[in-house]
């Protein structure tokens, strides 16, 4: 949700603006009042795009599939004027949260929340299809889950089911891994092609993972085009048989929307209705009840709030008469860059986020009042948190930077650059004052106990071992050519090991070698209680730290990012599935998708990953099972990278985002304490000692930053 700004219009025909919801390629989607104080969504097309007669017809297209389409779980046209400049749309607002905001955020549904919401939908679909109307774009960002029970969303590329194709032969139009075969190959679609979207959907709903995997749109169609689908999750037979049925390659033999709801038989009369949100998992649908209830008290005008007399789409500018469109409106007064949370794609017409923002319109307006209702779980704050406190900043390398810390000392990893020529050097820093302790010139660093750091180097020909306040080198190990170490160090109890073809580990106390091992660790080495974890291709490999004997293998395609705690090492496949293993014998505990590995932290009897868009997932250890989730930001132009890193602190969780900002999150239930915002900050993990928290930006220095007094 964001404020209206500047060239946005205040009105567009009878009904008065609020904020925008998203924007697309084609338009607006805004948050508008009717005159009862109904919420409403309005989609008005770009004046760009009006005058242009494909976006023209595709926006008339849309109206008139909408208006064609009345059923339960459909979303209503209340108002149109494809006709207007620019063309505008009317839909019921729908609060609440997507499909896949729902399962990024609590996980996926259970079995008995499937069964449920597959009828939903293909009743949705049986209803288009009766109108004649083909969807051709159904995927969970375009289900909401209401408190009215689910609904089908966004016609922007329906079509009627006798209409010739829109675009040149061969070239598909909808969203890769839920489109079906034919659909891929820019043929004629027909009903059946929503039927493998849906079952797509239903996949993706049950596992939390698309059918079809990750990756570049060309993998995932075809993926599609060979219907080979990822179902291995998916444990119930009935369910499994259905979306097997609806992802068939020939069209003729899947079923029919209708064919859908007969094989799923008739409601259990005994269980909730599907016209409200108690199928859902409470955490869902407490969080429908939150939304709603912020949707219907918050648009309503304030008392006092005087006449709607704004202008109109239409009408003769007020000023700035340049603006691409007439009647402009300047940001709510009150509402800074930070209190506006972001806002969803145009299409999905969501109550994401609302709270905030219209709370404290209406506050502003009634010159106070309190605070909003807490919500229950772990969604965006209430009003803005308050701003951490920069304590000092160093400059300590010309590109990339690693940070970590011991004993009151920050270790910097960083690279100086002499024209073409590049040198890994590493900066021991005072954590209080920043001030320079000393430095090498080396590649690697890995702090130990007792105040010992261990280096990399003269180009990794030698592993040091120096005094972390003072540098002073206590040995040095030369190191043969064929075992440099070009991957990380780790230290481990007795040894410090590196290595990749092979593991070496040397004796902290002299720096002799204690052991070699032929463990491949090309994808990645680390260590910590007692064993060495040894990443390849192929497999995860747990060391003993004493003897290099392999306790265990686990077979991990091509995995990264191991982390151990809690008795437990967990380490992500390339599919982004999480593994959770037991570091006594190796065994699988856990698992689960759509959680990122790298920048993850694990104590206290809790695991704390990336989810799905960026989500910051909070699961415990040993069993998986999510305690709270928050979105703090999104990976606009690529969400399958990497939005977030973290680090644990007793009982503040540091994350730093892709919007660069810090967060300090409460532990116990993900409620934000305090932000630092810096437009410079990188993805690096950030570190924490002596009451500070330290950060990488994208200069190359290392910001330290105390909590709010």
């Amino acid at each position: 949700m964001e404020p209206l700004r500047r060239g946005d219009p205040h009105r567009v025909g009878p009904y008065r603006l609020l904020g925008r919801l998203g924007e697309g390629g084609m338009g607006v989607v805004y948050l508008a009042r009717s005159g009862a104080g109904r919420p409403i969504a309005v989609k008005i097309v770009r004046r760009s795009k009006a005058g242009e007669p494909r976006y023209a017809a595709r926006f008339r297209r849309e109206v008139e599939a909408a208006r064609q389409v009345s059923g339960v779980f459909t979303a209503p046209v209340l108002d149109a004027d494809p006709d207007a400049a620019p063309p505008w749309l009317v839909t019921a607002y729908l609060p609440g949260l997507s499909l896949r905001e729902a399962v990024g955020g609590f996980g996926p549904l259970p079995p008995d929340a499937v069964r449920p919401l597959a009828a939903g939908l293909a009743e949705a679909l049986a209803d288009i299809h009766r109108a004649g109307v083909v969807h051709r774009d159904l995927k969970p960002g375009n289900v909401m889950l209401t408190a009215g029970g689910p609904r089908v969303i966004d016609f922007g590329i329906a079509r009627p089911e006798d209409a010739t194709a829109v675009t040149r032969v061969g070239t598909p139009i909808g969203t890769p891994g839920f489109m079906a075969p034919e659909q891929v190959r820019g043929e004629k679609t027909g009903p059946a092609a929503d039927v493998f979207s849906l079952g797509a959907t239903l996949a993706y709903a049950a596992t939390g993972a698309e059918p079809f995997g990750s990756g570049p749109a060309r993998s995932r169609d075809l993926r599609a085009l060979t219907t080979r689908a990822d179902l291995d999750a998916i444990t119930e037979p009935w369910l499994r048989g259905l979306i097997g049925a609806c992802l068939h390659a020939d069209p003729g033999l899947r079923p029919s929307a209708a064919g859908v709801l007969e094989r799923l038989g008739p409601p259990d009369a005994e269980g909730p209705s599907l016209l409200g949100a108690r199928w859902l998992p409470p955490a869902i649908a407490e969080e429908i009840d939150r939304r709603t209830a912020e949707a219907e008290t918050l648009t309503r005008p304030p008392p006092g709030d005087p006449p709607d007399a704004d202008p109109a789409v239409g009408q003769a500018p007020t000023e700035d008469p340049d603006d691409s469109v007439q009647g402009t409106a300047p940001p709510p007064q009150g509402v800074t860059r930070r209190t506006v949370l972001a806002g969803v794609g145009a299409g999905v017409m969501t109550a994401g986020g609302l709270g905030t923002f219209l709370w404290r319109r209406t506050r502003d307006r009634q010159g106070g009042g309190s605070r909003p209702p807490e919500g229950r779980g772990s969604r965006a704050p209430q009003g803005p948190p308050p701003e951490g406190r920069s304590r000092w900043t160093r400059r300590v390398s010309d590109d990339s930077l690693a940070l970590a810390a011991a004993d009151g000392v920050l270790l910097a990893d960083g690279i100086e650059k002499d024209g073409d020529d590049s040198t890994g050097i590493v900066h021991a820093l005072d954590a209080r004052t920043g001030e320079v302790l000393w430095k090498r010139d080396g590649g690697f660093s890995a702090a130990g106990d007792g105040g010992v750091t261990y280096l990399t180097l003269n180009e990794g020909r030698e592993i040091s071992a120096v005094r972390s306040r003072t540098g002073e080198v206590l040995w040095t190990h030369q190191v043969d050519f064929d075992r440099l170490p070009t991957g990380e160090l780790a230290a481990a109890g007795q040894v410090v090991v590196f290595g990749r073809e092979e593991i070496t580990a040397l004796d902290v106390a002299g720096g002799g070698r204690r052991w070699t091992s032929g463990a491949s660790a090309r994808s990645g080495l680390s260590a910590a209680d007692g064993l060495v974890l040894a990443l390849s291709p192929e497999a995860l490999a747990g060391l003993d730290a004493r003897t290099g004997k392999t306790r265990w293998t686990y077979p991990l395609d091509y995995g990264d990012s191991q982390i151990t705690g809690d008795g437990m090492v967990f380490a992500c496949d390339r599919f982004g599935t999480l593994h959770a293993i037991r570091a006594g014998d190796g065994a699988l505990v856990w698992r689960r998708r759509n959680v990122g590995g790298w920048g993850s932290q694990v104590g206290g009897g809790r695991f704390y990953a990336e989810g799905h868009d960026g989500v910051v997932l909070a699961l415990e250890s040993t069993t998986g099972r999510q305690i709270w989730s928050r979105t703090l930001t999104r990976l606009k132009d690529d969400p399958r990278r990497q939005a977030t890193a973290y680090r644990l602190s007793g009982t503040t969780l540091y994350v730093i985002c892709a919007d660069g900002n810090l967060y300090a999150l409460d532990t116990a239930d993900g409620r934000v304490r305090w932000t630092y915002g810096t437009e410079k900050a990188i993805r690096v993990q950030p570190v924490s000692a002596n009451g500070l928290v330290f950060i990488g930006a994208g200069d190359g220095s290392v910001r330290a930053v105390a909590a709010p007094s």
